[in-house]
């Protein structure tokens, strides 16, 4: 939480005239490039763009927070259970939030080299990435959650076991 703290301060501090979502999720550039026309203005654009730099401390405790909590969260169901092969592989899918994120950072980069310059399709690279991104984390709060809600669910009632997956069969030896 101390990135996400670093990272809010930052942003605050370059006085960019919209939340961040709004910015990463308008798919326009023109609306981008006025967005950092304010910023020249002002003068913040640098803060803003040593933001960016920070936003990769935020990336970097986001994979290993989500990664960390749906591993944990997995230990809630039995060794060799399907549910703990699924928050597993949830655990890894999670990653993929990051990686948007750090994508769509390097897209950033590119468009802050030119700020009222840079290609307009760069804007739809941009919101695309940070519209998967937040899905993304999306997925994997929700997952998250529904782990915790099954597992200790699970515990309560008893059936942290895990399941055989075939049934023992009664063998009968019929002897003439």
């Amino acid at each position: 939480l101390y990135a996400s703290a670093v990272l809010n301060a930052s942003y605050a501090q370059s006085l960019f005239p919209v939340p961040y979502h709004e910015a990463q999720l308008s798919f326009d550039a023109s609306r981008l490039k006025a967005w950092y026309a304010f910023l020249q203005d002002r003068g913040t654009l640098g803060v803003y763009l040593r933001t960016q730099h920070i936003d990769f401390l935020f990336i970097a405790s986001v994979l290993w927070l989500h990664a960390a909590a749906l591993l944990l969260l997995s230990r809630l169901f039995a060794p060799g259970s399907r549910a703990r092969r699924w928050v597993v592989v949830a655990a890894l899918l999670s990653a993929l939030a990051p990686m948007f994120d750090a994508l769509e950072n390097l897209v950033s980069y590119v468009m802050l080299a030119d700020p009222q310059g840079f290609a307009d399709g760069l804007a739809l690279v941009y919101s695309s990435l940070a519209a998967a991104k937040f899905t993304a984390f999306t997925a994997t709060y929700l997952v998250a959650a529904l782990a915790l809600l099954l597992g200790l669910a699970f515990k309560a009632r008893g059936r942290w076991q895990s399941r055989p997956t075939t049934h023992a069969r009664a063998h009968v030896n019929i002897a003439p």
